[in-house]
């Protein structure tokens, strides 16, 4: 019931469709969850999109909220045990997600001490705990969709994204997908929005509107999400190179100054861009990573 916001919808498929997960020779795990993060304006259906990806994946996906959540609610906890006595670990909102989706609104709002906590969990898909005379590596193999406001309230076109989000660096770089939602006013577009949420109000007169009757069932698109994520598509030689190219001219975008939206470009965007395409691939169930694929 969301009008609009094509990218952003691409996007959550891409998150839902995910890449492909690797082990190396050494045993290394090479990531292929997707992480997204939302931010803009104030009532531009942010907590929306959260809340439908939350109801797509009922068995599989967790809610939290960044003010109501700490360190260990989000990674684990050590607590003692009511009856024995002994120390036990409590699962928080990332363990209890493995192999699932953790949605997390109000990110901003987090503590930067609890923001660090899930610097592990985002990239390694781990968590460590020393506690208590408790050491484990937990999984938490776990996409995570976030949803952040701006510093002042609106997004400042003026600054840079960055400057506009209370989020530290590595946990910057760590997201595949930043959106940056505007209120921008626009006649057309503001008629269009009006009409689609009376009709979303009116569904139960009118019945035959695509607000309420889309072209897929929820239940069509899990069954084709749980097919395409069973396909473990191949980079071909064509792609590879088209993805050094790629991270070649964002690199030198970069040092001249040219990307004002970007924080800096990484290793960790060129596995992004590698994760990306491998879950463009499985949406079309191709077995190879074509490059066009690479290209949009």
């Amino acid at each position: 019931n969301t009008f609009g916001h094509s990218e952003i919808k691409k996007g959550l498929l891409l998150l839902l469709a995910g890449g492909v997960h690797k082990t190396t020779a050494d045993g290394i795990r090479l990531r292929g969850d997707i992480n997204v993060c939302i931010t803009g304006d104030p009532s531009t259906a942010k907590s929306q999109f959260l809340q439908y990806v939350h109801g797509f994946f009922e068995t599989r996906a967790v809610y939290a909220s960044g003010k109501a959540s700490s360190a260990a609610g989000l990674t684990a906890a050590v607590q003692r045990d009511a009856d024995t006595g002994e120390y036990c670990i409590e699962a928080g909102a990332l363990m209890l997600a493995d192999n699932g989706i953790c949605c997390i609104d109000e990110f901003d709002k987090m503590d930067p001490t609890d923001q660090v906590a899930i610097h592990e969990a985002m990239e390694q898909q781990t968590i460590s705990i020393t506690k208590a005379g408790i050491q484990a590596t937990l999984n938490a193999r776990a996409s995570i969709l976030a949803a952040a406001n701006p510093i002042y309230g609106r997004y400042d076109r003026t600054k840079t994204l960055k400057a506009n989000v209370a989020l530290s660096a590595p946990i910057l770089s760590r997201f595949d997908l930043f959106f940056v939602v505007l209120d921008d006013c626009n006649p057309q577009a503001d008629r269009r929005v009006a009409q689609h949420i009376l009709n979303v109000h009116r569904s139960k007169w009118n019945s035959r509107d695509d607000a309420v009757n889309p072209p897929f069932t929820k239940e069509q698109m899990q069954r084709y999400i749980r097919f395409c994520r069973t396909v473990n598509p191949k980079i071909t030689e064509e792609s590879r190179r088209v993805l050094v190219d790629c991270y070649r001219k964002l690199r030198q975008g970069d040092t001249l100054g040219r990307s004002r939206s970007a924080y800096r470009i990484t290793v960790r965007q060129l596995e992004s861009m590698v994760r990306l395409s491998e879950a463009m691939a499985r949406l079309h169930c191709d077995p190879h990573v074509q490059p066009h694929y690479v290209r949009e």
